[in-house]
């Protein structure tokens, strides 16, 4: 899915699916943001995971799949 924002510089979001708060996420499992919904205020780890998804309707998975798509499509 493109949200049409054009191509900006991305970050690796490491999902955190499984996975206890001393464990490395495993690389695989990461989503490409731009960093303002990565890390700013708007992002995921700005919001909350929770909020995040509620207020973009994408779950962390989804976001992994819209980047395979995007490397792979």
């Amino acid at each position: 899915m493109y949200l049409g924002f054009g191509p900006t510089p991305s970050t690796a979001h490491h999902i955190r699916d499984g996975q206890g708060g001393a464990q490395k996420a495993p690389d695989f499992l990461t989503a490409a943001l731009c960093q303002e919904h990565h890390q700013g205020d708007t992002g995921i780890h700005g919001l909350g995971t929770r909020a995040f998804e509620a207020r973009y309707k994408l779950s962390e998975l989804d976001l992994v799949a819209m980047t395979l798509e995007a490397v792979y499509g």
